[in-house]
């Protein structure tokens, strides 16, 4: 027998067997705290793996005279508080059932049976405590064997565990033999923790072992370190911000991490607040942040070059990144690299002369002589309307960022801009004349300067806990909410172009998860995290709804992404508080709806159609022919009559009058910055600032976020487990009306 003692006593019992040592008592344990982990054990050479993400453990155990295997998984379980398994070893042709329960920290218990087994049967249990004390912990295992001519009850050990100092274990056991205290085995054993290593053996001696003393050890590897003395000495760590930060959590990498835009702000919040890093180095790559996004990444850096010192290191900076980097002590740039800043614009789409062209005409009603979305199918270019909000906007976003870099550098607004106009395009050494950042240097060198040895990289997680249970604190939940609204369930296109792919909020998905978070009771607030140019008005409203509902049981803040307009503001507005971006895209309350005639297409293509109908106007929408008179009356007095739900479904929750409110609207977007000033969000501030406002609303100080919704797991994904596939725009064109503003604003880099 060997015994180890984990600093998160996780020993050989029945009843504290975690992870890749579960598979050596009881396999209910591959479930708790389940963390990829691989142990070898000096018994004939075992070596067992846990793979979480696979829900499978396994091992190969080297004899004298053959090489075995074994297998487990622990397919139920509740969070890690109860857990079945089995597990088959091949040496004897066996499989065991196992289970585990933990009422709560301070208490496991434990139980094995194995089949097929002699005549009779017999079952092992285990009871371990935590008596107040979490660097103490007492372990008995118990054993009942029914044979065919007597039932035997013993107990098979008594084992006490204590934590010497953080990372150092010192166990000490007896195994009683044959329930007689007085002759049996005393057996001690040391365990030391690096961290993600582990090193420990034991020595197990007494009366009748032929053996003598007996020495055996294991090692173990994990993924999530344990408590350790040797604490991470890192003054300096790195950062690249690189790729996609999609505000829906997904799964990364074979180990599967979770990946998202709060793990990114997480995860420089936790930079942040660390006291025992000095400076900070930020590699700037290419990324598909927003610039809302872009806004809350700079704050938190802003944040971190108040307590650090903190460098930004790029290999090109365009308006986006150079905003970002603007936040650090220190600018760097690669020697081959640019500055490429020659200002913004905004662009639109039209594709009238096209529709002609393939003989389809567009019938497009809208209510606010801003909503100007379906314009694209009917002009050749922007109406007064369209280049007035687009400019107001666009000087919006002006006014902040280059307001703040103007800050940062110590450089004048006015002069920002007439470099803007004359140049545009910087060399490094151009860049570095006119102040737009500071040096010119390789990565390489920049590490040096910075004291960064290695990769420079950190764990920021969770380590193995002590207790055999977590504390539950109360719960914040995070749910993002990304892409078209739209009617059924939500899903992903691997097209990511705006209305025809990309991400879809589905109403039915939605309606789900707002009604479990509000039946449940350990989550005291919720944050909505939305980034959506709307789209179909009855799936928004059916989410409204929901939020309306959840409201009354507990607190619901909003947080703006890059956009939140037309429907996407429509799901905000009945929230207890409204954050956003000062560079968020917001507003566009309005509607509109479109029919497309496709007769001249038919007739080129030599199509016809032959109807029978019974009603004047069934099929006044079909796109066989046009709206006749009436009809578009008709169409006109339906958008108008959604849009006053929509007025009202603004007003009333903000304490607005319905007049107010359509003196803001008319389908007019808005920078989150002037969002403010009329009233139609509460505060300026990110989804960082919005979780912490939700705890106020809660009147909670210690809480642990829960991000919705959960991913897929590896497992999953490679079993099929996803919902429908499909085109945002083949669900679109199914609503007559919408509430819907596309994004039109991409910085690229």
């Amino acid at each position: 027998m060997l015994l180890l003692i984990l600093v998160s006593y996780v020993n050989l019992s029945i009843a504290t067997s975690e992870r890749s040592r579960a598979l050596y008592s009881n396999p209910a344990g591959l479930s708790i705290h389940s963390y990829p982990e691989i142990s070898v054990r000096s018994e004939d050479y075992w070596v067992s793996m846990n793979i979480p993400f696979l829900g499978f453990a396994g091992g190969i155990r080297f004899r004298s005279d053959s090489v075995e295997f074994m297998t487990g998984t622990s397919p139920l379980h509740y969070k890690d508080k109860f857990s079945l398994g089995y597990m088959y070893s091949s040496w004897d042709d066996k499989y065991t059932l196992g289970a585990m329960y933990r009422p709560h920290k301070w208490t496991s218990l434990g139980f094995t049976t194995n089949f097929p087994s002699r005549e009779g049967y017999d079952f092992n249990f285990g009871l371990s405590v935590i008596p107040g004390w979490d660097r103490l912990v007492l372990t008995s295992d118990f054993f009942i064997d029914r044979g065919p001519d007597e039932t035997r009850y013993l107990i098979q050990s008594i084992t006490g565990t204590l934590e010497i100092v953080e990372g150092v274990k010192l166990n000490i056991g007896f195994l009683p033999l044959d329930n007689n205290f007085e002759d049996g085995k005393i057996y001690g054993g040391l365990e030391f923790s690096l961290g993600n290593l582990l090193f420990g053996g034991y020595q197990r001696f007494g009366e009748g072992d032929s053996e003598g003393v007996v020495t055996e050890g294991i090692v173990t590897a994990s993924v999530v370190p344990y408590p350790t003395l040797f604490k991470g000495g890192e003054r300096s760590v790195m950062i690249e911000i690189e790729g996609d930060y999609p505000e829906v959590p997904n799964i990364q990498g074979f180990f599967g991490r979770e990946h998202s835009f709060y793990n990114l702000l997480n995860l420089l919040d936790y930079i942040k607040e660390r006291k025992g890093i000095d400076s900070v180095v930020v590699y700037i790559k290419s990324n598909s942040l927003g610039l809302a996004q872009a806004e809350e990444v700079r704050n938190e850096l802003l944040g971190i070059a108040d307590e650090k010192f903190l460098l930004v290191h790029s290999d090109y900076l365009g308006f986006k990144d150079l905003y970002l980097a603007s936040a650090a002590d220190i600018i760097s740039l690669s020697p081959p690299g640019m500055v490429y800043f020659p200002g913004l614009y905004l662009s639109q789409i039209y594709i009238k002369g096209s529709l002609e062209k393939l003989g389809i005409e567009a019938e497009i009603g809208h209510v606010g002589k801003y909503k100007t979305a379906g314009e694209m199918f009917t002009r050749e270019n922007m109406s007064e309307f369209e280049r007035e909000q687009l400019k107001k906007f666009l000087d919006d976003l002006v006014e902040v960022v280059v307001g703040e870099i103007s800050d940062s550098r110590g450089i004048e607004a006015s002069k920002i801009k007439n470099l803007v106009d004359s140049l545009g395009c910087f060399t490094p050494e151009e860049a570095v004349k006119e102040g737009l950042i500071d040096t010119v240097a390789y990565f390489d060198e920049i590490k040096t300067l910075a004291g960064i040895k290695g990769d420079g990289k950190m764990w920021r997680g969770k380590s193995v806990p002590r207790e055999f249970l977590l504390s539950d604190p109360p719960k914040i939940a995070v749910l993002a909410l990304e892409g078209t609204i739209i009617v059924g369930e939500s899903s992903n296109s691997p097209l990511d172009i705006p209305i025809f792919g990309g991400s879809t909020i589905g109403s039915e998905s939605v309606v789900k998860e707002l009604e479990r978070l509000r039946k449940d009771n350990a989550v005291k607030a919720v944050v909505i995290r939305i980034n959506s140019g709307g789209g179909s008005s009855v799936a928004s409203d059916l989410i409204y709804r929901e939020i309306l509902r959840l409201k009354e049981k507990k607190p619901v803040v909003i947080s703006m992404g890059n956009i939140a307009a037309s429907g996407g503001y429509y799901i905000a507005a009945p929230a207890n508080k409204i954050l956003v971006d000062r560079t968020t895209l917001t507003g566009s309350i309005g509607v509109w709806g479109a029919k497309f005639v496709m007769e001249g297409l038919y007739d080129k293509l030599g199509i016809s159609h032959d109807i029978v109908k019974w009603g004047e106007h069934s099929d006044a929408f079909s796109s066989n022919r046009p709206f006749s008179h009436y009809e578009r009356k008709m169409f006109e007095k339906m958008l108008q009559h959604i849009y006053d739900q929509f007025l009202e479904a603004v007003a009333n929750p903000r304490g607005l009058t319905v007049e107010k409110v359509d003196s803001l609207a008319m389908g007019r977007i808005w920078s989150g910055h002037t969002a403010k000033e009329i009233s139609l969000i509460d505060e300026y501030g990110g989804l960082l600032d919005a979780i912490k406002v939700a705890g106020d609303e809660a009147g909670i100080r210690k809480y642990k976020v829960i991000l919705l919704p959960k991913p897929l797991k590896f497992l999953e994904r490679l079993m099929g487990v996803e919902e429908t596939v499909y085109l945002p725009i083949l669900k679109l064109i199914q609503e007559p009306y919408l509430y819907f503003e596309p994004a039109r604003l991409d910085f690229g880099r």
